[in-house]
């Protein structure tokens, strides 16, 4: 008889234990992935991804949400309200610095035009030492692009004051006459150009590389996805920036930009959106592999950073991409 109840109860254990696996596996199955970008261009293959069903074709369910600055992104992934984000390099490189346990999963593009130093008409840089210059966020990724502006003028970063506001309200600022020199990304920056007498003295172009972006994440929030989720989640990502590089998808593509990707905006123009779209680099297959291999670009550019913020007294905290970047699951995704 106790052989008998001790049977039961071991028959009573596994059915709670496959039951709560089972459970564990539906809570996993509906479970809907949060992704944060801003309205940038250059992270638009999310939005169409989400559009055209691409994640959901890789199996995962993914939303996309605008944020309206990369500091409410980066609010949003320390609050864990999502589960991945977009971002430049260098900016998770200073989330890294700060304390922020994050890690890069991917260079998904590069900056290559969009982010622009714009100056007022006429001005005279050199006269301009000591005065306040307007960047959307005070980061490695654009103090390292800014710095390599102003050596080629004989300055540095710490001979001006530099202030960090929301985009819009940045190109309002210079508009209005406050800010001679801004560092600010499209749209806003060509609304600044338009409406500011503004020109454009760099971009990221003119430094190729300088500015490259990429997919990340919370280490904590990481460990609870399931390794399979993330590869299918980058997947879905992978075939949406293969489907917006082909030009026969362009008429669908506009709209997927004016609906998603600038969803709080009016309509752009298909000039306007050309423009932006020329401003980037969005890889695709091959590109991520190559950027993203042992050694590649990817590796290159956190050296080269690395070497600037050590010589200008901003190291805070050391790093390598052997502590900040794991690419396995993009390598995975590539079927590599």
């Amino acid at each position: 008889m106790k052989k008998f109840g001790y049977a039961l109860l071991a028959l009573a254990l596994v059915a709670v234990v496959f039951g709560g696996i089972s459970e564990v596996g539906k809570a996993q199955e509906g479970r809907v992935y949060k992704v944060g970008t801003v309205q940038w261009i250059g992270w638009s293959a999310a939005h169409v991804a989400e559009a055209k069903g691409f994640f959901k074709e890789a199996g995962v369910d993914v939303k996309v949400f605008n944020f309206n600055s990369n500091q409410e992104v980066h609010a949003a992934i320390k609050g864990k309200r999502i589960d991945l984000g977009f971002d430049m390099i260098g900016t998770i490189v200073g989330l890294y610095m700060n304390g922020e346990p994050v890690k890069i999963l991917a260079e998904t593009d590069w900056s290559h035009g969009g982010d622009k130093i714009i100056v007022k008409k006429g001005v005279d840089l050199g006269a301009k030492k000591g005065s306040a210059m307007g960047v959307y966020i005070q980061a490695p990724s654009i103090e390292y692009f800014l710095n390599l502006y102003l050596s080629q003028h004989g300055q540095k970063i710490s001979d001006f004051k530099v202030a960090e506001m929301d985009p819009e309200i940045l190109s309002d600022n210079f508009i209005a006459g406050r800010l001679p020199v801004i560092v600010n990304y499209d749209p806003q920056a060509l609304r600044a150009e338009r409406e500011g007498d503004g020109e454009v003295a760099a971009t990221s172009a003119t430094y190729p590389g300088c500015i490259p972006e990429g997919m990340f994440a919370r280490t904590d929030v990481l460990a609870e996805i399931p390794p399979e989720d993330l590869v299918k989640i980058i997947k879905g990502y992978v075939k949406a920036a293969e489907w917006l590089n082909q030009s026969a998808n362009w008429g669908e593509y506009q709209k997927v930009l004016n609906e998603k990707t600038f969803s709080n905006d009016a309509d752009y123009s298909e000039k306007d959106l050309k423009e932006m779209l020329d401003s980037v680099k969005i890889h695709g297959s091959a590109e991520l592999l190559e950027r993203n291999k042992q050694g590649g670009g990817l590796d290159q550019y956190l050296t080269g950073l690395k070497a600037f913020l050590a010589s200008n007294g901003m190291l805070k905290k050391d790093f390598d991409g052997k502590t900040l970047v794991d690419t396995g699951a993009l390598t995975k995704a590539l079927g590599n």
